[in-house]
């Protein structure tokens, strides 16, 4: 029975017919899904991990970029050639004005994602994906190993250095190689062990 469901072809989607499905309300609009490759998934649910990371990450990207790129929580980054339109964590765009989010001017610059239970997925078919997509940086904040993940220098839709930073560590985004952000800082208090006093 598997291998029969296997064979059969997906229905897969542009990103135009994607837009038109939400305009009609095929798609709710608090549906937490994305378009990847032509196919529509549901992403991960968040915890209160995640909620607090992507907060910490974006705040901080938002206060030392103020003036100098836009950043958006949770924004649609539109790859047409690939079919897609991801929903990174945050986004972080060439335009300083924010109201030019969907200008053709505008492009990306780093793409972050927040992965616990998506971890494999974002270090994985993510990074592919974004790098199709011509995304210049892209970094995973591991909440499992409470790390950093960076991703750089897309080529033939794949990156061409990837690295890990601990907790311990600092951060330099290349489009700003004169500032750098703690890692621990972008990371949710740590649990205390079950053999540590509370």
């Amino acid at each position: 029975m598997s291998r029969a469901l296997e064979s059969v072809a997906l229905r897969r989607f542009t990103v135009e017919e994607y837009h038109r499905m939400a305009e009609t309300g095929i798609l709710g609009p608090d549906e937490r899904i994305e378009l990847v490759r032509g196919v529509i998934r549901e992403m991960s649910p968040k915890n209160w991990a995640h909620v607090i990371a992507t907060r910490s990450v974006f705040l901080q990207m938002e206060s030392a970029l103020r003036g100098r790129a836009s950043v958006y929580f949770a924004a649609p980054l539109t790859a047409d050639r690939i079919d897609s339109e991801p929903e990174p964590d945050v986004l972080v765009c060439s335009n300083p004005d924010e109201l030019a989010y969907r200008s053709p001017r505008t492009k990306p610059l780093l793409v972050i994602e927040v992965a616990d239970s998506s971890l494999e997925y974002d270090i994985g078919e993510k990074a592919t994906l974004y790098a199709e997509a011509g995304v210049p940086e892209y970094w995973v904040v591991n909440l499992v190993g409470r790390s950093l993940v960076t991703f750089r220098k897309p080529l033939n839709g794949a990156y061409r250095e990837s690295f890990s930073l601990d907790e311990k560590a600092r951060v330099t985004p290349e489009a700003w190689p004169e500032m750098s952000f703690d890692v621990f800082a972008f990371l949710p208090p740590a649990k205390p062990r079950s053999d540590e006093a509370p």
